[in-house]
């Protein structure tokens, strides 16, 4: 009997997670790669749960370079910093928050990462209007789902997937251009999106 799907994934311990997301390890290269990531950059990580793609994003940023690291759970983030503590790794800021509301007074970010998230959002226009205003004038930002059409073998049931057409049209009244979108696999898809001047 299958369990039945919980949006606020409280049907899973954070080592499961880290588990889940660790299996996709395969897709982050590309989302990586989409953003132009190089030492010395300021990355938004919107969601990132228990933290294994924020390790990869500070690895990719470097020293030099910060990943803000933000997420409603407060366990999730804590389950991030006792790993980063034991891998001293001091480039990752963990922000227990909303992402349609952080604000980094001061200064934007150059990139952001919103993978596997949105689904779980209680407001994802509002998430999309927020990474605009934080992202820097022509910065990038990935968007990455699991794909209505796709086998359902992992991840949420496809009522509760987002098609790529409602993702572009938050981007597009937060003032966010498509540059390309792309399927990774059966399930998997990625948005490249750019903010304007």
């Amino acid at each position: 009997m299958q369990e039945t799907y919980r949006k606020d994934l409280s049907h899973l311990t954070w080592d499961e997670v880290y588990a889940r997301q660790v299996q996709r390890a395969s897709l982050v290269g590309d989302w990586m790669d989409a953003l132009q990531l190089k030492p010395g950059d300021r990355v938004l990580d919107v969601g990132p749960g228990p933290g294994f793609v924020s390790f990869l994003l500070a690895g990719r940023v470097g020293p030099s370079g910060l990943v803000y690291a933000v997420d409603p759970s407060a366990e999730a983030l804590a389950y991030l910093e006792r790993l980063q503590k034991e891998r001293h790794i001091s480039n990752i800021k963990t922000f227990v928050d909303d992402a349609a509301k952080l604000d980094l007074p001061g200064f934007q970010v150059d990139a952001a990462l919103i993978a596997m998230v949105l689904h779980h959002t209680d407001d994802p226009p509002g998430i999309m209007r927020n990474v605009a205003r934080l992202l820097r004038p022509k910065g990038l930002a990935v968007i990455a789902e699991f794909h209505p059409d796709g086998p359902c073998e992992h991840g949420p049931p496809r009522e509760h997937r987002l098609t790529p057409h409602q993702i572009q049209q938050w981007c597009d009244a937060a003032g966010l251009s498509t540059l390309s979108q792309r399927r990774q696999t059966p399930e998997h898809y990625m948005m490249l999106v750019q903010r304007a001047l």
